[in-house]
């Protein structure tokens, strides 16, 4: 089994991957952006991608929300929760009052504004938390810092000098699993849907919202992205807490069409737990 996730080695996406499978035969591969790991799937370079799609402090990882709605061929096929614990990963002999400059994916960086603020140091955005404490590792330096996990620390041999860094101590990232071609799970209790309404209009988001709303289906989440065909235009990621099969999941995409709006299931599959 091929699994791909955001690398280098160290990064959120990693930890979340190696917990989820576990125990398994996997083949790993590491890709710089969120796009090529879905881009990978796409082609079956690997089997399974690994991507974030949801922070609890930052909100939707819109990089990845894009990806699915432009490949129809992506499937999600599970959800993994991961508590997120940002540290200040440091050089050894490094001190907190040295420090200049802290380095890290601009996600993590919005998640410790309270501690950069205080701290009143600069900040420069990598294209993920690992690479950045790879980065600060290779350099050397002592004045600069890295935001990131303690896998990051571990695998680049930098001192954690600060930790719990984030702004709400309930951080988490959702991470979803991606197939080509996937099918919902059995008893799957969670689907994802992407709504592209028939016309702009005033209501008309309000009647799809209505036809859940009337069979008694909660939305767990509703997220706007620009259609990127025109300008104003946008389509909806709704997540939905019933499986695809779902008799009254069904009804709700049978009626949301009869008003000539586009439904697309992304993915269908087990809610998660934290782990």
């Amino acid at each position: 089994m091929k699994v791909g996730c955001l690398g280098p080695r160290g990064t959120f996406s990693e930890e979340a991957s190696l917990r989820f499978f576990a125990g398994q035969d996997v083949e790993w591969s590491l890709y710089p952006s969120i796009l090529d790991v879905l881009d990978a799937v796409q082609e079956q370079a690997i089997d399974y991608g690994v991507v974030p799609i949801e922070n609890s402090i930052e909100g939707s990882v819109n990089m990845t929300l894009d990806g699915l709605a432009q490949d129809p061929d992506l499937f999600v096929i599970a959800e993994i929760v991961l508590p997120i614990e940002q540290n200040l990963l440091v050089n050894e002999g490094a001190a907190l009052g040295e420090i200049r400059e802290i380095w890290s994916h601009p996600q993590a960086l919005a998640q410790c504004r309270n501690f950069i603020r205080e701290l009143g140091v600069k900040v420069k955005t990598w294209d993920s938390t690992a690479t950045a404490a790879a980065e600060v590792a290779a350099s050397g330096r002592k004045d600069i810092g890295a935001i990131g996990n303690a896998w990051a620390a571990k695998n680049f041999g930098l001192k954690i000098l600060r930790s719990n860094l984030q702004d709400n101590s309930e951080n988490h990232t959702r991470f979803v699993v991606v197939q080509r071609d996937g099918q919902a799970v059995s008893e799957s209790d969670k689907t994802m849907l992407l709504v592209t309404l028939s016309e702009e209009r005033a209501g008309a988001l309000v009647h799809v919202l209505n036809v859940f709303a009337a069979l008694d289906l909660n939305l767990t989440r509703i997220e706007s992205r620009p259609t990127k065909k025109k300008l104003g235009t946008y389509q909806f990621f709704i997540d939905v807490e019933a499986g695809l099969y779902d008799d009254l999941l069904q009804k709700a995409i049978s009626i949301i069409g009869t008003y000539g709006h586009q439904v697309r299931v992304l993915g269908s599959y087990r809610r998660d737990t934290k782990i």
